[in-house]
């Protein structure tokens, strides 16, 4: 068996099917376990087709699904008492909300139910076992459920928009009997943790990066269809990591 990580898709949608079919993962089959860190949608044209498959997926208990904060913000936009034509803006403009907004809008009202109660189900962090050691996945960063004093370091909202540092040991604040081995997260893409280590751009794709007690594997896919972002677009791929060797795959 192994275990698959992706983040970040950001409706890139025939990559990601592309990328599942290089990896060979078949959610009926029962041999591999899939793990999303979040961001389906947002900046990519298919968002709402890409919701939408994650959704099936997500139907078997071998794929598990984790909230992002595009997600969170998209969710936060259909269910908090406002006016439903006014999103917020601040996801709708900056983060390329419209990408999923506008589709969203043309869906019947049991389609949008199903959407909203799918994002509220998501989870923000995940424990792991491979090769005899425990790691946590989350968009972000580590999150414990809020218990006690963890929930003043190690709350909802950073484990979906904390920018870790390369070098960054997340687990320092948590004291409990769990020994993780590493974090691994989206949300940032790998360039820029790759620059802060070497101190300098690096030249060519995107690659998932290997730090202390971080693992990151956001390639930069959000970046896939604006060819005006230059040499982050020319870089960006979707990547998936198996876990048990570390082995990563790259799609674009």
């Amino acid at each position: 068996m192994s275990t698959y990580l992706i983040s970040d898709i950001h409706g890139a949608l025939e990559p990601f099917m592309i990328l599942l079919s290089e990896i060979g993962f078949d959610p009926s089959s029962g041999k591999d376990e899939l793990y999303l860190l979040g961001d389906y949608a947002d900046w990519g044209s298919h968002s709402i087709e890409t919701i939408g498959y994650v959704m099936d997926l997500d139907q078997s208990p071998h794929v598990h699904c984790l909230i992002g904060n595009h997600d969170l913000m998209f969710l936060q936009s259909i269910t908090e008492d406002r006016d439903m034509r006014f999103p917020d803006l601040v996801w709708y403009e900056m983060n390329k909300g419209y990408k999923t907004w506008d589709d969203y809008e043309k869906l019947s009202d049991n389609n949008k139910k199903a959407i909203s109660e799918w994002l509220r189900s998501l989870s923000f962090s995940i424990d792991i076992e491979a090769n005899g050691r425990l790691y946590m996945a989350a968009h972000a960063y580590p999150y414990f459920g809020n218990r006690g004093k963890l929930g003043q370091i190690y709350t909802k909202n950073e484990a979906v928009w904390h920018r870790a540092g390369f070098d960054e040991d997340p687990f320092v604040h948590y004291h409990g009997k769990k020994k993780y081995s590493a974090l691994i997260i989206g949300h940032t893409p790998t360039s820029y943790f790759h620059y802060c280590r070497a101190g300098r751009a690096i030249d060519g794709p995107n690659t998932v990066f290997f730090g202390r007690k971080i693992i990151a594997i956001d390639c930069g896919a959000k970046a896939l269809e604006y060819p005006e972002f230059g040499r982050e677009c020319d870089n960006a791929r979707l990547a998936a990591l198996r876990l048990e060797d570390e082995k990563c795959f790259y799609m674009r």
